[in-house]
């Protein structure tokens, strides 16, 4: 269930709204849930699509620029921007394979909405989409159910449900689920005041002074905030904690899914806005918001300060995405803070592979007249957003003016520019320049005495010297950086398959694929290398003959560089595919087609599972064989029961029994054992 939707509470009623949904939905490709804010839209989506398996879902409460939706709907389908193809190619080309979009609260982008849903439905033939709005899209061949008040029967049990107590449950005029649930957690409401705006003035008339004034001034926060956020904004000498589980437990504040490792809140729209109208009367909107930008540029300028951006970093960047765009469309770009915020933003979309969105806001700001002493954060990240988006001259200028900046009077700085005038060099085939520069940069790094950034610097170097034909020095470089013991997942990932590259490149096979697969189970799994350690695992299959697993790794890893934007280097391309074509061509297109599809399917656990060199030895029956195969080749239990003329449950029992045999924890790993000692 999605972060919006109150999980903690059961659905009440809509029998009738779920049946007429349903109906329409399997005859009618677009169907919008309308009504009144607090109704229960969200809740009733859910209901109809539990995270269930082709179900996309993006939330719109928390977008308030209508420039960014399409970036909005990639990112919650986890699709990156791909170069030669606009954002609506690619999000369409993701939702191919889907069933349903659900597109939750459009009513504030009923426009843009309406447009990005037409251009879906046109080129996805196969897709349905679930909309939630205050209005219709009004589109043609939209068909529309009206979400109302709960029936009076349906409004008590719901107040009960939500801790209120039998004998207060009297009649409720105005009976929408959010009003109810606010009642219920002030059961001294009197019920002629149990309408939605009047509940929640009530219930902020009954806060203590600094409880209102902390949801005043939280209500600055859009989408998810942690606590030390909160605390800022709200600058008060109360414990904070208690003022959190305060308004928590008066429905006032909800818990979000959890999306990092400390706890993060959310205060709800309809809340949040009659709290923003608080704050403007109170005349407190102007400090407030200057305490938000205040905070958020300390933290990026303490990023910015920093040896090297970590994953901690990024991680606490993403998650401020929704703050800092509301702080960006605040200050003047006149304010320092500007450029600031500015390149939090391009660096969170850079990570999230929306790098034409990135660039443009990048080359915007700093086209405004002359570049601030400020602006060092954002000519870093532009000069790579230009490489990568193929404009090689652009990059190369932008990182002559971070090298010129006075910034990198800052060794971590002086190290970060050098490594980027390599990057910019090397991808505008100035190779000679490149290794000048970065080997200045490598010089700076040690100088730091930053193990994780030299590890980095050296693996960028000895791609370089691959493209020289210096393998020696590309060995020595990518040994220096492993002799670091740097708990770091993602540089561990990327050196080690720059590690294997070098062996395949010396015909090393074996040693190739032991750096491989010490990637893949040592790595960070969400790393963006994780595709080319797959391509080299594939790259090995092929060296050794084995076709079928080289286009099973080959399909992993295409599937996950689909979703991480990951790059490599064109002669490692090249080498990919071939062993590609090879197997492809060896396997035939049958064969081939039935290893594409289990290498989708693989999860990390499973990819772990198929490139382990140890076997379980314990045989298995003739028929659970049979059905093992079965399963390699996609099929569900009922399928594979029609095709052998047994019993669902007969085969639910064999599968179990196979797992339990093999220490096997899933299907997919089930599946990925019999493709791999066929």
């Amino acid at each position: 269930m999605w972060s919006s939707v109150n999980a903690r509470t059961r659905l009440v009623g809509r029998e009738r709204e779920l049946s007429a949904v349903r109906r329409l939905l399997r005859r009618h490709r677009l169907v919008t849930l309308v009504g009144s804010g607090g109704a229960g839209k969200s809740r009733l989506a859910a209901e109809l699509c539990p995270g269930e398996p082709g179900t996309a879902v993006v939330e719109l409460e928390s977008v308030h620029r209508p420039d960014l939706l399409w970036h909005v709907v990639a990112f919650s389908l986890n699709v990156w921007e791909e170069p030669g193809s606009s954002l609506p190619e690619t999000v369409a080309h993701a939702l191919s394979e889907h069933r349903f979009l659900v597109l939750d609260n459009c009513e504030h982008l009923i426009r843009e909405a309406a447009e990005v849903v037409a251009e879906l439905l046109a080129r996805c033939p196969r897709l349905r989409v679930l909309v939630t709005s205050r209005e219709p899209l009004d589109l043609a061949g939209e068909m529309c159910v009206e979400v109302g008040p709960l029936s009076a029967a349906d409004a008590r049990t719901l107040f009960v449900a939500c801790g209120g107590a039998a004998e207060l449950a009297d009649p409720l005029p105005d009976c929408l689920p959010l009003a109810i649930e606010l009642a219920a957690a002030r059961t001294d409401v009197p019920a002629r005041h149990r309408s939605l705006d009047a509940v929640i003035r009530w219930s902020y008339d009954l806060l203590r002074p600094a409880e209102q004034s902390a949801l005043r001034r939280l209500s600055v926060l859009i989408g998810d905030f942690d606590l030390d956020l909160a605390s800022a904004v709200c600058a008060c000498s109360d414990d904070m904690v208690q003022l959190m589980t305060s308004l928590r437990a008066k429905s006032l504040v909800v818990r979000s899914q959890p999306s990092s490792s400390s706890a993060r809140f959310r205060v709800l729209e309809s809340i949040r806005l009659f709290g923003l109208a608080r704050l403007e009367e109170h005349g407190e909107a102007d400090a407030t918001f200057d305490r938000l930008i205040t905070v958020l540029t300390r933290m990026i300028r303490m990023v910015a300060c920093a040896p090297s951006i970590t994953a901690e970093t990024d991680e606490w960047l993403d998650g401020q995405e929704h703050q800092l765009l509301h702080a960006v469309a605040r200050v003047p770009r006149t304010d320092p803070r500007h450029t600031w915020l500015v390149a939090a933003v391009v660096h969170v979309w850079y990570l999230r592979g929306a790098y034409g969105e990135a660039m443009r806001l990048a080359a915007e700001t700093l086209s405004c007249g002359q570049l601030p002493d400020h602006s060092e954060m954002l000519l870093f990240r532009a000069a790579w957003l230009a490489g990568f988006l193929g404009d090689g001259k652009e990059s190369l200028r932008l990182a002559e003016a971070l090298v010129e900046h006075p910034a990198t009077s800052r060794p971590n700085w002086e190290a970060r520019a050098w490594n980027t005038l390599g990057y910019a060099r090397t991808v505008t085939d100035d190779l000679s320049g490149a290794r000048v520069a970065n080997e200045r940069s490598i010089s700076c790094a040690r100088a730091l005495g930053n193990a994780s950034l030299l590890m980095t610097f050296l693996n960028n170097h000895a791609w370089l010297l691959m493209r020289l034909d210096d393998l020696d020095g590309a060995s020595a470089a990518v040994a220096e950086s492993l002799a670091f013991d740097v708990p770091d997942g993602y540089v561990l990932m990327a050196t080690r398959h720059t590690a294997g590259v070098i062996a395949l490149e010396r015909d090393d096979v074996d040693l190739a694929e032991q750096h491989f697969v010490f990637a893949l189970r040592e790595g960070a799994p969400s790393s963006v290398a994780l595709a080319g350690v797959l391509e080299g695992l594939g790259v090995v299959a092929a060296r050794r003959h084995e076709v079928e697993r080289t286009v099973v790794l080959m399909a992993a890893a295409a599937a996950t560089r689909s979703t991480r934007g990951a790059r490599q280097e064109v002669p490692w391309n090249r080498m990919v595919a071939d062993a590609r074509d090879f197997a492809v061509a060896e396997a035939g297109e049958r064969r081939a087609s039935r290893a594409r599809r289990l290498g989708e399917r693989l999860d990390h656990a499973g990819l772990l599972e198929y490139v382990s060199e140890v076997e379980r030895d314990e045989p298995l029956t003739m028929r659970q064989q049979q059905i093992a195969d079965l399963v390699a080749e996609g099929l569900t239990n009922q399928e594979i029961a029609a095709r052998l003329g047994i019993s669902t449950g007969t085969v639910r029992s064999h599968v179990t029994q196979m797992l339990t045999r093999l220490g096997l924890s899933s299907r997919t790993q089930l599946a990925a054992r019999t493709a791999r000692v066929r």
